[in-house]
């Protein structure tokens, strides 16, 4: 007879299913500090290598900087020695520059212009140039001529010494050199010491007066023209005096 009641159906078995799920489980828990592990050495691997690098980078750096140190020493050593071959290259003949020197003499400041230098050198020449006339004359001993060459002879030296000081103190300096064995005006050369000579002795007096003339007429000349066309007060005053005392032994000189 056939039973109505359903048959069961068979249970299933709770282990068989979950275990799996279990082990699925169980494998992810076990797997999980490995792959933490990996990810740790991955990391500690990666910042290895980035500490590596960095360290490259460094050292390239540093090898750049040193370098360029060792190419500017060598630049400096190069344009050292370029240095020493241009200077002993230098012609014999081209001074090297001074050094520059503090000095502290004063800045010579000269208020002399063209006309007071040419004046006071000439002076000097035309004055000294009479000195041998002047010995001449009181040589011969005449006594008409004798007190005025030697009265001449003392006021010569004495303007002399007022004509160097006021070149000297206009910042000039004096050259004999300039005027030397010229026939100017005013001027005693040789040619006329030989002309006195050479006329009998009765005669010198004469022929000396005659070039006493023309030396204190050519230097009351030059001083005139000083007085209006120099610029130096010492020089104009030194001028003045020479004008005076040339005029005034120009005033006593005797007829002959």
């Amino acid at each position: 007879m056939t039973s109505n009641q359903p048959a069961e159906a068979p249970q299933a078995e709770a282990p068989a299913t979950e275990a799996p799920a279990e082990e699925a489980a169980a494998t992810e828990a076990s797997e999980a500090p490995k792959a933490s592990a990996s990810a740790d050495s991955t990391g500690t691997a990666e910042a290895a290598e980035i500490e590596a690098v960095d360290e490259t980078v460094d050292e390239a750096g540093e090898r750049g900087r040193d370098g360029w140190r060792r190419v500017g020493a060598v630049l400096i050593v190069l344009v050292a020695a370029f240095a020493v071959v241009v200077l002993w290259a230098r012609p014999a003949h081209e001074p090297t520059a001074p050094t520059a020197q503090r000095s502290t003499a004063p800045v010579a400041v000269t208020s002399l212009n063209p006309t007071d230098i040419a004046y006071l050198q000439l002076m000097i020449s035309l004055n000294t140039s009479a000195g041998q006339l002047f010995d001449l004359i009181v040589t011969g001993g005449d006594p008409a001529l004798t007190p005025i060459a030697r009265s001449a002879a003392d006021g010569h030296r004495t303007e002399l010494a007022a004509l160097r000081k006021a070149l000297a103190d206009g910042g000039a300096v004096e050259d004999s050199s300039i005027h030397a064995g010229h026939d100017l005006p005013g001027m005693v050369v040789d040619a006329d010491m030989a002309a006195i000579r050479a006329v009998p002795a009765a005669q010198q007096p004469a022929k000396a007066l005659e070039v006493l003339r023309d030396h204190l007429t050519g230097t009351t000349a030059l001083c005139g023209s000083e007085a209006k066309n120099g610029a130096d007060p010492a020089t104009k005053a030194a001028a003045q005096q020479v004008l005076d005392a040339h005029s005034k032994l120009l005033a006593q000189l005797p007829t002959m």
